[in-house]
């Protein structure tokens, strides 16, 4: 995930949030969040890095990854990337692999510990 990108995208995932602050760290970037829910206001930080021994993944499964943090289904990904369904299948199968994650909502709990 490009730094510059990961606290808008995390904002739009949480609806109603604005960006406080973002910094950049060592191992990765941090970002605060604010916004409201029913009537409730909250702030949340967030920190993207990748652990030491972590396996990473390649320029395609990041993008993809990245798309499917967006919402996107398999087809529209399959699209915008000008690959088939079934690639993108595999390459969806190969992050959730290496992340350790199980769902869609677990990829972005993994991005956005």
């Amino acid at each position: 995930m490009r730094i510059p990108d990961a606290a808008p995208l995390i904002a739009r995932l949480l609806g109603n949030c604005k960006t406080l602050a973002v910094e950049d760290r060592a191992n990765g970037v941090a970002f605060r969040l604010q916004g409201t829910a029913d009537s409730t206001s909250f702030a949340i930080t967030c920190v993207l890095h990748s652990p030491a021994g972590e396996t990473l993944l390649t320029s395609a499964e990041q993008k993809v990854a990245e798309l499917l943090c967006e919402g996107r289904t398999l087809g529209q990904i399959a699209h915008l990337r000008g690959v088939s369904t079934n690639t993108v299948k595999s390459q969806v199968r190969q992050v959730f692999r290496k992340l350790n994650v199980e769902s869609r909502v677990a990829l972005v709990r993994r991005l956005c510990p």
